[in-house]
C-alpha cells in the first residue's frame, strides 16, 4: 500500500514537473539556435570572439556577451560592441523572446534589418550605430513600445525617418545622425513625452521643423545640424521645451527671425544657428538667458549690435 502511494505521488509530480522542464528546456535551445545562427551569418571574427566562446558544448548563458534572467535563465541582453565582427543579421535574433538589451555599435554588419526584430517586444536599447545597414529605416520599429534608446547613427540607410517612431512613447534618445536619411522630420516625434535627447544631424532632411504641440518637459537636446531644413522656426516652437539645453540648427536653409518663445528657455546652455538665412536684430531678451555658455549665430543675415 505505501509503495502504492509512493508511485502515486511520484506519478503525480512528474507528469506536473515535466512540462515546465520541457519548455524551459526548449525556450533554452531556442535561444541557443537563435545565436548560433548569428554566428554563422558572421563571416569576420578578427577578435576570434564568438568562434572560440560560443560553442553548443557550453551553457548559453555563460557565452561571451550574452546575459541571461536569474529566474528563468532567458537571454536578456547581447553585448557585442567594437569586436569588428562582418556579417548579417539573421531573422532568429526574433526568437530571442526575453531580449531586452540589443548592442552591437560599431562593427561592419550590414544588409536590411530583418522584419522578425520586431518581436522582440521586452526590447528597451537597441543600439546598431556605427555598422553598415542599408535600406530603410522600417516602420515596424514603432512597435516596439517598450524602447528607451533607438541608437541607429552612422549607417547607410535610404528613405526617410518612419512616422510610427511617434508610437514610441517610453522613447528617451533617439540617435539618427549620419544615416543619409531625407525627406521631413515626421510631426509625431514631437508627440513623445519621455524624449530628452534627438539627434538627426548629418543627413539629407528637408521641409520644416515641425511644431510641438504638447509640453515635452525632459527634452534637453535638439540637433538637426547640417541638413536642408527650410522655413521659419516655429514660432510657438519653445513654448512647451522649458528645460531645453542645447539648440543646433546649424548649417540649413532656414530663414525668418529668431522666435521670441525661445528666450523663455532658461536652461538654455547651447544656441547654434550659424550659416542659414535668418534674418531681422537679434532680440534684447537673449540677455536673459543666463545659463547660455556657447552661441553660434554667423554666416547669417542678422542686423544690429549684440550687447
Amino acid at each position: 500500500m505505501g509503495n502504492t502511494f509512493l508511485n502515486l505521488a511520484l506519478l503525480i509530480i512528474f507528469h506536473f514537473y515535466m512540462p515546465t522542464f520541457s519548455m524551459k528546456l526548449t525556450t533554452i535551445l531556442t535561444d541557443q539556435s537563435a545565436l548560433l545562427a548569428l554566428k554563422d551569418h558572421v563571416i569576420h571574427d578578427p577578435k576570434n570572439v564568438l568562434t572560440t566562446n560560443w560553442s553548443a558544448s557550453a551553457p548559453v548563458c555563460n557565452w561571451f556577451g550574452v546575459s541571461c534572467g536569474s529566474k528563468h535563465r532567458k537571454v536578456t541582453a547581447l553585448n557585442l560592441t567594437g569586436l569588428g565582427l562582418v556579417g548579417t543579421l539573421p531573422p532568429h535574433i526574433g526568437n530571442l523572446s526575453f531580449l531586452s538589451f540589443l548592442r552591437i555599435r560599431s562593427n561592419s554588419f550590414r544588409g536590411k534589418l530583418p522584419v522578425q526584430l520586431s518581436n522582440l517586444h521586452r526590447l528597451k536599447i537597441l543600439n546598431f550605430g556605427n555598422n553598415s545597414f542599408s535600406g530603410e529605416i522600417p516602420s515596424w520599429l514603432g512597435s516596439l513600445t517598450e524602447l528607451r534608446m533607438l541608437f541607429l547613427y552612422q549607417n547607410n540607410f535610404k528613405g526617410v525617418v518612419p512616422f510610427s517612431l511617434g508610437n514610441l512613447s517610453k522613447l528617451e534618445i533617439l540617435s539618427l545622425f549620419e544615416t543619409r536619411i531625407s525627406g521631413s522630420i515626421p510631426s509625431s516625434i514631437f508627440n513623445i513625452s519621455s524624449l530628452q535627447n534627438i539627434y538627426l544631424n548629418n543627413n539629407m532632411l528637408s521641409g520644416f521643423i515641425p511644431s510641438v504641440p504638447r509640453d515635452l518637459l525632459l527634452l534637453e537636446g535638439i540637433d538637426f545640424n547640417f541638413n536642408n531644413l527650410s522655413g521659419h522656426i516655429p514660432e510657438d516652437m519653445f513654448d512647451h521645451l522649458p528645460n531645453l539645453k542645447e539648440l543646433t540648427l546649424s548649417v540649413n536653409l532656414l530663414s525668418g527671425r529668431i522666435p521670441a518663445s525661445l528666450f523663455k528657455c532658461k536652461e538654455l546652455q547651447k544656441l547654434s544657428l550659424s550659416y542659414n538665412q535668418m534674418e531681422g536684430s537679434l532680440p534684447i531678451e537673449i540677455g536673459n538667458l543666463s545659463m547660455l555658455q556657447h552661441i553660434y549665430i554667423g554666416q547669417n543675415h542678422f542686423e544690429g549690435n549684440i550687447c
